[in-house]
């Protein structure tokens, strides 16, 4: 009669408990993140676990067969239960070959066993069971951060809103700070590209550089966000630095700071229409704060001077090249080179339109008096036109 070799499941079977024990002490060893977990859960929990697991595994190399679907669920719900205690996911993966490693370890000290079907069928079963842990911990992982995402934005849309916001975020484990800024900001392209597959991937982008902002709050809109600020103003401009990179491109945010929790609604209108003012008078990218347009903030609001201001300009309104020139020579500093670069034009014709300009209003952009006029003439004419197209500032 053939002589056939035990079956390695039979001979492995009364070591599990030895095997279990070792494999949990070398991955408090071997592995850093399992050095933080209490002693108490090293030798209870983690080596009751890893003694079902080789349960399986030898029950399954008896019968000659993978494991099943059901059988799997239970070290498949383990992997969920790590995410949820934070450990990362090269932790969670390690043990199964460091596990391995300890069951081959005592396989190789007994006599007869076959260890080539024995290493085969191991390698079978950390390559079935180790995608299905690695998945389900990704999709915890991918629940808890939407769960927190969701409790920042249910707490920032509280505080937008006007109602205390404590007992909320004592629920969702997180503590407020006294006193924010608050800050509306709007992404590049997203509005036109709004709903499509590269606006989703810039927002995830964007939201992931926010995720490492524990204390900062953040939702989102149509095409950009409000953030719920703490700490120094300038850590504002730090943020907004961040979104420009995960953006890659630069991003235009009006700003205001709430004294305390009940000045955050309208520390929000005041950064929303600061936002707004910015952006239609065609300034560049960057975060504003109502010092920085305080002249425009004004001439923003209704009154006789305004409307005079603007009239200045009406003898260009059917001569948008010469409104262009003179917002261009305007922004680049009263600098003719500048300014000709800046609209792909010859200075010469620069020169002309300038010309034009003094011709058609009676002020001459060269003059210093004059050119004060024509800038806050051009402040005014920007406001009302953009209100004439239904923007409200």
């Amino acid at each position: 009669m053939e002589w056939e070799p035990p079956n390695a499941a039979d001979v492995l079977w009364p070591l599990i408990d030895e095997i279990a024990t070792e494999m949990i002490a070398h991955c408090a060893t071997e592995i850093p993140a399992y050095q933080l977990l209490p002693q108490s859960v090293l030798e209870g929990d983690l080596v009751a676990n890893a003694r079902a697991v080789l349960e399986l595994f030898f029950s399954t190399l008896a019968a000659k067969r993978a494991p099943t679907e059901e059988e799997l669920a239970l070290p498949v719900a383990w992997g969920a239960e790590r995410a949820r205690d934070g450990l990362p996911l090269d932790a969670v993966l390690q043990i199964y070959p460091l596990g391995a490693r300890d069951a081959w370890t005592f396989a190789i000290r007994q006599d007869g066993l076959d260890l080539p079907d024995l290493g085969a069928r191991i390698l079978d079963f950390l390559t079935i069971v180790m995608p299905r842990v690695a998945a389900a911990y990704l999709r915890e992982r991918e629940a808890i951060d939407w769960e927190q995402r969701e409790s920042r934005q249910n707490l920032a849309g509280t505080l937008l809103a006007g109602r205390p916001a404590h007992r909320a975020a004592e629920r969702s484990g997180r503590k407020l700070a006294d006193r924010y800024h608050v800050v509306v900001f709007h992404l590049p392209g997203v509005e036109a590209a709004a709903g499509s597959r590269a606006a989703t991937e810039l927002f995830r982008t964007v939201q992931s550089k926010l995720d490492a902002e524990h204390d900062v709050l953040a939702t989102f809109e149509r095409d950009g966000g409000v953030l719920l600020v703490p700490g120094p103003a300038a850590r504002v401009g730090q943020l907004l630095g961040r979104i420009d990179q995960a953006a890659r491109s630069s991003c235009t945010a009006g700003a205001a700071a709430a004294p305390d929790h009940s000045g955050i609604p309208a520390a929000h209108q005041e950064a929303t229409e600061i936002l707004t003012l910015a952006e239609n008078l065609h300034r560049g990218p960057g975060v504003y704060w109502l010092a920085d347009l305080a002249i425009e903030y004004q001439l923003a609001q209704p009154s006789p001077a305004r409307t005079s201001l603007a009239d200045i300009l009406a003898p260009l309104r059917e001569h948008p090249h010469l409104i262009e020139a003179l917002r261009s020579f305007i922004t680049t500093g009263y600098n003719r080179g500048a300014a000709a670069v800046a609209l792909n034009i010859h200075r010469n014709t620069l020169t002309y339109r300038l010309g034009r300009i003094r011709t058609l209003t009676g002020y001459d952009a060269t003059k210093p008096a004059d050119a004060r006029q024509l800038a806050a003439a051009m402040t005014a004419y920007d406001i009302t036109t953009a209100r004439t197209i239904g923007i409200r500032l």
